[in-house]
C-alpha cells in the first residue's frame, strides 16, 4: 500500500538524535574512564530493547537489519585481527545484505521471515569464509576492481557496494517517506562511517552502532505512533489525535465537522475506489486551511478541522475559503468502456486522446462550526454542538458553512 508522505522535518529529526549525541561524544577526546568501558556494551543493550520491539510489532525486517549491524560491530574488530583480507568482501556483501533486507517485504510469519533473512546473510559470510584469501582475490580480480581506488582506504568492490546500498535506500525514503526508511537510511550512513574505520577505532565502531540501532529503535517507535495515530488513507491525523489535542486546547477555540456530501453515492456509483480519492482530495484541501487551523480525520466521510484561539466569526472565513476550493477542484474520472470486438476497433481506441472517454466529478463539504465558550466547556459537547450545526447545514441543501446557534447560514456563493 502506498503511505501518505509525513514531514521530513519531523521523520528525520527524531532518529537524528542519536547520532548527533554520538558525533558529539566522538568530537568529545577528554571521555571519563567509565565511559570508554560502558561502550562496547551499549550496542548490546539497544539491540535488545530493538528486538523486543520488533517482536512486540511483528517487525522482521527491522530486527535483521539491527542483527545484522549487532553482527558487523561485534566481529569487525576480531575480522581485522584474524582475516584482514575479508575486510573489504565483508564490508560489500554487509551492505548488499543491507539493501536486500531494506527491499525485502514482510510476508510471512515473523519465525519464518527472520530465519530466511539471517540465512540470506549468513549464506554470503559462508561463502567468503569457504573462498578463502585466494579465492577471494581471484574473484575481485576477475572482476577487475581488485586493488582500484586504494588510496581512499576502502576495496573499491566495499565502495561500490556502500555507494549502492546510500543510494537505493535514499530513493526508498523520497519514494515512500516513512519513519521506517528514515531509521534504515540513517542507521546505514552510521555504520558506513564506522565499519571502515573500525579495525582501528573499536570504540568509534561501537559508538555509532549503538547510534545505528538507536535509530532504528526510534524510527520503528516512530512507526507505531503513525499506524496509532494517523489515518493511512488520507494521512490526516485521527480520531485519537484529536481527542488528546482538545484535551489540551485553552479556553478559546473554534471546531467545525465537515462531511462530504452524497458521499454513499459516490461510492455506490464510481465504487470505493473512487471514495477513496475523493476522501484523499476532501483531505488534501482541508489540509491547507488558512486560519492556524488543523485537519484531522475524525471517521467514515466526516472530518474535523480546529482553530486554537480563535473565534468562530474568526474561523468562519477560512472554513468557507477551503469550502469552496474544494467545490472548485476538477476531479476527472474515466470511463471504462466495454471490451472492443475487434483488434482493429482496439487499435483506434488507443490511438484516441484519453480526454474523450472522461468526465468531470464534482464534490461538496458541508461545515458545522461550534465555539468553545461558557456554554461549551467539554471537548465533547462542542463536538456535539457542531455536529448538529452540521446536521443545519445537510437540510439548509448542503454546501455550505453553518455556525451552532447562528441565526442564518453562510449558503455557497
Amino acid at each position: 500500500m502506498r503511505y501518505p508522505h509525513i514531514p521530513w522535518l519531523p521523520l528525520l529529526f527524531y532518529p537524528a538524535l542519536p547520532v548527533a549525541a554520538a558525533a558529539g561524544l566522538l568530537l568529545w577526546q577528554d571521555w571519563p574512564p567509565a565511559l570508554a568501558l560502558i561502550v562496547p556494551y551499549v550496542p548490546w543493550v539497544m539491540a535488545l530493547i530493538g528486538i523486543a520491539i520488533c517482536l512486540m510489532y511483528q517487525r522482521s525486517q527491522t530486527m535483521a537489519l539491527m542483527l545484522s549491524v549487532l553482527v558487523a560491530a561485534a566481529a569487525w574488530p576480531a575480522l581485522a585481527e584474524q582475516a584482514p583480507w575479508a575486510l573489504g568482501p565483508a564490508l560489500a556483501w554487509w551492505a548488499l545484505a543491507y539493501t536486500i533486507n531494506a527491499l525485502w517485504a514482510e510476508r510471512s510469519s515473523v519465525l519464518l521471515d527472520l530465519a530466511a533473512r539471517l540465512g540470506l546473510m549468513a549464506s554470503g559470510a559462508a561463502a567468503i569464509a569457504l573462498a578463502g584469501k585466494e579465492g577471494t582475490a581471484d574473484f575481485f580480480s576477475t572482476l577487475a576492481v581488485q586493488g582500484a581506488l586504494a588510496r581512499l582506504g576502502v576495496p573499491v568492490e566495499a565502495l561500490a557496494a556502500l555507494l549502492a546500498t546510500g543510494l537505493t535506500l535514499t530513493l526508498l525514503l523520497l519514494r515512500y517517506g516513512r519513519p521506517q526508511q528514515a531509521g534504515q537510511w540513517l542507521g546505514f550512513v552510521c555504520m558506513a562511517w564506522a565499519l571502515p574505520r573500525g579495525a582501528q577505532h573499536p570504540v568509534e565502531l561501537a559508538l555509532m552502532s549503538a547510534a545505528a540501532l538507536t535509530s532504528l529503535c526510534i524510527s520503528l517507535a516512530h512507526e507505531g505512533f503513525h499506524m496509532a495515530f494517523r489515518d493511512e488513507l488520507t494521512g490526516l491525523p485521527g480520531r485519537r489525535a484529536l481527542n488528546e489535542k482538545l484535551q489540551r486546547m485553552g479556553r478559546v477555540y473554534t471546531l467545525a465537522m465537515a462531511d462530504v456530501d452524497h458521499f454513499k453515492a459516490f461510492n455506490d456509483t464510481h465504487g470505493h475506489d473512487v471514495g477513496d480519492q475523493v476522501l484523499r482530495m476532501v483531505a488534501a484541501q482541508l489540509r491547507r486551511v488558512s486560519g492556524g487551523g488543523h485537519a484531522y480525520r475524525y471517521g467514515g466521510e466526516e472530518f474535523t478541522l480546529v482553530f486554537p484561539g480563535k473565534t468562530a466569526a474568526e474561523s468562519m472565513p477560512h472554513l468557507e475559503a477551503v469550502r469552496r476550493a474544494i467545490e472548485a477542484y476538477q476531479m476527472r474520472l474515466r470511463d471504462k468502456p466495454a471490451r472492443p470486438r475487434t483488434d482493429q476497433a482496439g487499435l483506434r481506441r488507443r490511438g484516441a486522446r484519453s480526454g474523450r472517454n472522461t468526465r468531470p466529478l464534482r464534490v461538496t463539504v458541508s461545515i458545522g462550526v461550534a465555539e468553545r465558550g461558557d456554554a461549551l466547556r467539554a471537548p465533547e459537547a462542542v463536538i456535539k454542538a457542531a455536529d448538529q450545526a452540521l446536521y443545519k447545514a445537510k437540510d439548509g441543501g448542503r454546501n455550505q458553512v453553518c455556525s451552532y446557534g447562528a441565526r442564518r447560514r453562510s449558503s455557497a456563493g
